[in-house]
């Protein structure tokens, strides 16, 4: 069989493309789907831990709430000005035990919401772990719908009781929709339902501590796997984790079918530009083909013309002469390598001017990370870590928390422009009068901390903080308006039982509201 040259040289040309460009459309589709897997892992991970950040807050929050709250009760009531912050947790109802789990009292809510005993009956409660304020599982027994609470023993061996309305944790769940059935769900340590799309398996709290993913949170475990949902019915991917503080469970499931389906429309796109380049490839290969043989096609041509003439041929004479391609290809190089040359210098001048920039916007981010941008001053994050860092070297220090009095009606009044005007002005005539080695920062909105760093007796902590009341106090002249504020100071002095920050932070923060409650213009010691 013969065949022309062009078309051998074709079929060879068309084998060498066509082999690259299938193994890179199955590598291609290979990797769609694993893009799918791996975007479950890195994507739905995070908004599984991001949620469960957010719940783990919100849970931190209300205990502490509870456990402020019940230890401010007076002759049986609860101070009014705490009444809204339990709606604000979702508690509707709170009640007195005794000892023995019988109801005293009941402090807000109905007492219909409230069990007469914790200890008789079908919903009786674990009495023996109360050393601090806790989230209970969904109790189902003894209850008209299934129940969270939240419980507590104080130093009087008074056990308080708070029944819970999980609405927030299912508002938390409802903001996770994604696909067609991409959702997330919310359970217990006990593998009870709290929040689920599913609202009648919400509602009745179902039990899915059988299910693998479940028991795979039950046991404290964070990761993605795949599992049978007996919701959706189907197979499922999912993330999930848990939350520390509670020990509930929070899962990101999307159905595998969704993930195949946007694999599978990419690879369609894939095999589809596969063919495409294959068929340019044929023309590219037609015309380069054309191109290569044609020259020898024409001069078999005239051989054969030749050969049928019987004319005489007179060989070629080679002569030492340079071609026209070869003179321009050396005068085309030269000029590249000149080119390179220049290049290669403006490439390092670039470099250097570039990595000065870089350092300059590397100092410049550092400033921003660790100052507030209206102040000056050190901001929140720069602060809680130097507190941190002196918590870690028992160094002892005193702690400043400040919160203004009226500035919101400052702002309210002239605009937020002169507010901010204001916390400068503070804070350069605060910062003017500090000690070296004293650090005043902005901790947010209109609150403030200074650091003290002598170990000082109570008494001229107490003085020095006088004195910035007495700085604070100072009238403000700023664009023709005369401004005056106040301010309420709680203080807390490190000596060594706070553990970290947030310790210490909070004792000082809880002086500054005593401060606050006991009249304007105030100092609170903590210690």
């Amino acid at each position: 069989m013969k065949l022309s040259f062009r078309y051998l040289l074709l079929i060879a040309m068309s084998l060498v493309s066509l082999i690259p460009i299938c193994v890179l459309a199955l590598w291609m589709s290979h990797q769609a789907l694993d893009n799918e897997y791996r975007t479950v892992h890195d994507k739905h991970l995070l908004l599984a831990k991001n949620l469960s950040q957010a719940l783990d807050r919100y849970s931190v929050d209300a205990l502490s709430i509870f456990s402020h709250v019940t230890d401010a009760v007076i002759e049986q009531q609860i101070p009014s000005e705490f009444i809204s912050l339990f709606k604000d947790i979702d508690v509707e109802s709170v009640g007195e035990y005794n000892a023995h789990g019988q109801l005293v009292n009941v402090l807000f809510g109905s007492a219909q919401s409230l069990p007469f005993s914790l200890t008789e009956g079908d919903n009786v409660f674990d009495l023996s772990h109360l050393s601090h304020a806790m989230f209970t599982d969904v109790h189902k027994l003894g209850v008209d719908n299934p129940t969270l609470y939240m419980v507590r023993k104080d130093r009087q061996q008074r056990i308080w009781l708070a029944v819970m309305n999980p609405a927030f944790i299912g508002l938390l769940q409802s903001a996770v929709k994604f696909g067609k059935q991409g959702h997330a769900a919310i359970v217990d340590r006990q593998g009870n339902v709290l929040a689920h799309p599913n609202k009648e398996w919400q509602a009745n709290s179902k039990s899915l501590s059988k299910v693998s993913i479940v028991k795979q949170m039950m046991a404290g475990n964070t990761g993605v796997m795949e599992f049978y949902s007996p919701a959706v019915k189907q197979d499922m991917i999912a993330a999930y984790t848990i939350v520390p503080t509670t020990g509930w469970g929070v899962m990101i499931p999307q159905p595998l079918d969704e993930l195949y389906a946007r694999a599978e429309s990419e690879i369609n796109t894939i095999l589809w530009v596969a063919a495409l380049s294959f068929f340019a490839c044929l023309l590219l290969s037609w015309w380069m083909t054309g191109l290569i043989t044609r020259p020898i096609a024409a001069l078999t041509a005239q051989a054969c013309a030749l050969a049928k003439q019987q004319t005489q041929l007179t060989p070629w004479t080679k002569q030492r002469i340079e071609t026209t391609e070869f003179v321009t290809l050396f005068d085309s190089f030269f000029s590249m390598s000149k080119q390179v040359i220049n290049s290669q210098k403006e490439l390092s001048q670039r470099v250097i001017d570039k990595t000065a920039d870089l350092a300059q916007a590397q100092a410049e981010a550092l400033h921003l990370a660790n100052h507030d941008q209206v102040t000056g001053l050190a901001n929140r994050m720069s602060i809680r870590n130097t507190i941190q860092q002196r918590i870690d070297a028992q160094q002892s220090f005193s702690l400043l928390f400040i919160d203004l009095d009226g500035f919101k009606q400052i702002n309210d009044t002239y605009g937020h422009g002169i507010g901010d005007s204001l916390l400068v002005s503070i804070g350069q005539n605060v910062s003017a009068n500090l000690e070296v080695g004293d650090i005043f920062a902005r901790y947010g909105g209109d609150e403030f901390v200074l650091l003290l760093q002598n170990d000082n007796p109570c008494d001229i902590v107490n003085h020095k903080a006088k004195s910035v009341l007495e700085l604070i106090k100072q009238p403000y002249k700023i664009n023709g308006h005369q401004l005056n504020v106040s301010a309420c100071i709680g203080i807390a002095q490190y000596d060594g039982a706070d553990s970290d920050t947030d310790s210490l932070i909070h004792r000082a923060d809880v002086a500054m509201y005593q401060a606050k409650h006991a009249g304007k213009d105030q100092v609170m010691h903590a210690c």
